[in-house]
C-alpha cells in the first residue's frame, strides 16, 4: 500500500469512526429511553440489555454504516479540496479514479462486511434478541420461544408434519405427528410425545408407528432386526428338535435340522426355519406368519437369528402386515426411542416454515428484507407451488437481502463527484447535493423492493435496479469532474 493511500484511509477512518459511533450512541439512547418500562417487565439488567441491542447490531448497520460512509466520505473529500491537496495530487499524475481507489476499496469491503453480519456471524441475531427478553417469563410450555400448531408440507418428499409445538431456539418438538406415503397407496404414520434434532437426524421419544392402507397388498413395514418371545416364535431351541424336518447327522450324532416347519391350526399361525443348529443355536431362513383380526396376517422374514436373554433375536428381518379390509383396528409399534435418518427436514427448515409463514401473513408491503437466505431457500424448497404472490415477495425478499448490504458501495459512487470537485466554489452545494441523492436513492430502493413484491416487475429488477442505476449514475458523474 503506498503512502498516499494509506493517508486517504486514515483521513477516511477517522470521520466514519465519529459518525457511526454517533449514529449508534444517539439511536441506542433515545430507544432505551423508550424501552425502560419493557426491560423491567422482562427483568433484563445491564448485561442483558448491553447484549440487547448487541443483537441488534446487524438491523441497526444495514441503515446507520451507509448513511455512515456517505458523510465520513464527503468531510474526507471536501477537506482535501478545500486544502488543495487533491490539485496536488491531480498534478503529479494521478488521475480521479486512481486517487478516489481507496474509497472504492472502503465501500466494497463494508459491503461484504454488512453481507457476512446478515448471513453469517449474526444470521440469528434477531432470534437471540426475542429470546433474551423471554428469558425470565414463565411460558406454557417451558423455557424459550415455543411456537404452537405448526403445520407443513413437504410436496417433494410428500411428507405432512403437525407439531404441538416447536422450540425456535432449540429446535426441540413435542406432539407430533407425521405422515408419510409408502408404495401402492399406503401410507406411515408417527406419532411421538418429544423429538430432538441430534447428529444429523430426528430422535423421537415415546414413539408409535403406525402403517395404513387402502388394499390388501403387502405393507412395507421394515425393521432392521425383531425381538421375539418364545410365544411369537412358537418354541425354544430345545422344542425345535420336535418339530417335523429333516435331520443332519453326523458321526451318528445329531447335528441341525433344514426346512423345519410348524403349523398351529387353531391359531392359523405358520413356522419355517430352513436350517436350524444344535451346536450353537442358530437358525437361518426364517418365516413366520401370524393372524392379526378383520382378515389382516402378521409376515416375518429373517436371514439369521439366535437365543439370546429368553428370546429370539433376528437379524436381516423384514416385516409385513397383510390386510384384508381398510377398516378395523390398525397395528401399532411402540419405540422407545426411535431413529429417523431418512427424514431430511431439519430443524431450520421447521424455523423457516414459521418465520417465512408469518411473514406471509402480514398484509403490509415489505419495508426491507428481514427473513435471512438460508429460511428463504429452505421454504422455496419446501414449497415450489407458491401462489405467485407469495413467490414474488418471498423473491423480492431473496434478491433484496443480497442486494441491500451493497448500498455502501453505491454511496461511494454517489458521494465522490459532489466532494471531489475543485476550485472556487460553496462547500455546502456539494454536501447538500450529495446528501440529496443519497436519500433519493435510499427512497427509490424501497420502492423497488415494494414493487418487485407486488410482482409489477420481476424480483431481481425491484431489488438490484436502484443499485445498478444510480451506480451508473455516479460513475457518469464522476467522469465529468474537472
Amino acid at each position: 500500500m503506498r503512502l498516499l493511500d494509506r493517508y486517504l484511509f486514515r483521513e477516511l477512518l477517522i470521520p466514519l469512526g465519529f459518525c457511526l459511533g454517533g449514529f449508534l450512541i444517539f439511536w441506542i439512547a433515545f430507544d432505551v429511553f423508550g424501552n425502560l418500562d419493557d426491560f423491567q417487565k422482562w427483568k433484563l439488567g445491564p448485561v442483558d440489555v448491553a447484549l440487547y441491542y448487541f443483537y441488534d447490531l446487524s438491523t441497526l448497520l444495514n441503515t446507520a454504516l451507509p448513511v455512515a460512509l456517505l458523510l465520513a466520505m464527503l468531510y474526507a473529500l471536501t477537506t482535501h479540496s478545500r486544502y488543495n491537496e487533491l490539485i496536488a495530487m491531480r498534478a503529479a499524475g494521478l488521475s480521479l479514479w486512481r486517487i478516489c481507489l481507496p474509497y472504492f476499496f472502503m465501500g466494497t469491503f463494508l459491503s461484504l462486511l454488512l453481507l457476512g453480519i446478515n448471513e453469517k456471524w449474526m444470521v440469528d441475531g434477531p432470534n437471540r434478541r426475542e429470546q433474551l427478553t423471554q428469558r425470565y417469563l414463565n411460558e406454557k410450555r417451558g423455557q424459550g420461544r415455543w411456537k404452537e400448531g405448526v403445520n407443513f408440507r413437504n410436496p417433494v418428499a410428500q411428507r405432512d408434519w403437525s407439531l404441538g409445538a416447536f422450540q425456535l431456539d432449540s429446535g426441540e418438538m413435542r406432539e407430533l405427528r407425521l405422515a408419510m406415503p409408502l408404495p401402492e397407496d399406503a401410507r406411515r404414520e408417527i406419532t411421538a410425545d418429544f423429538g430432538q434434532w441430534t447428529n444429523g437426524f430426528w430422535l423421537l421419544t415415546n414413539g408409535f408407528e403406525r402403517v395404513f392402507r387402502a388394499g390388501d397388498d403387502p405393507l412395507p413395514g421394515e425393521r432392521p432386526q425383531t425381538n421375539l418371545k418364545r410365544e411369537e416364535m412358537g418354541a425354544t431351541p430345545a422344542e425345535l428338535t420336535n418339530w417335523p424336518g429333516t435331520p443332519l447327522i453326523e458321526s451318528n450324532t445329531i447335528i441341525g435340522f433344514t426346512n423345519l416347519i410348524r403349523l398351529e391350526v387353531g391359531w392359523n399361525q405358520r413356522w419355517t426355519i430352513q436350517n436350524y443348529s444344535v451346536t450353537n443355536e442358530l437358525i437361518s431362513g426364517f418365516q413366520f406368519s401370524s393372524p392379526l383380526g378383520a382378515g389382516a396376517r402378521r409376515v416375518i422374514i429373517a436371514e439369521r437369528g439366535v437365543w439370546t436373554n429368553g428370546m429370539w433375536k433376528l437379524f436381516g428381518a423384514r416385516e409385513w402386515l397383510y390386510r384384508a379390509a381398510d377398516d378395523g383396528d390398525v397395528p401399532d409399534w411402540f419405540h422407545l426411542e426411535l431413529d429417523m435418518p431418512e427424514l431430511e427436514e431439519t430443524p431450520e427448515m421447521i424455523r423457516s416454515e414459521v418465520e417465512v409463514g408469518e411473514l406471509l401473513s402480514r398484509t403490509k408491503a415489505m419495508r426491507r428484507p428481514e427473513l435471512p437466505v438460508r429460511d428463504i431457500l429452505d421454504y422455496l424448497h419446501l414449497h415450489p407451488n407458491l401462489a405467485k404472490r407469495d413467490r414474488d415477495l418471498l423473491e423480492t425478499q431473496l434478491h433484496a437481502r443480497i442486494a441491500a448490504p451493497w448500498t455502501c458501495l453505491v454511496v461511494a459512487f454517489i458521494a465522490i463527484p459532489f466532494g471531489a470537485p475543485s476550485g472556487r466554489r460553496n462547500i455546502f452545494y456539494g454536501v447538500a447535493g450529495s446528501l440529496a441523492l443519497g436519500f433519493l436513492f435510499f427512497a427509490v430502493q424501497r420502492l423497488g423492493f415494494a414493487v418487485g413484491q407486488s410482482g409489477l416487475v420481476p424480483a431481481w429488477v425491484g431489488a438490484w435496479l436502484p443499485n445498478v442505476g444510480f451506480g451508473v449514475v455516479g460513475l457518469w458523474l464522476i467522469s465529468r469532474v474537472r
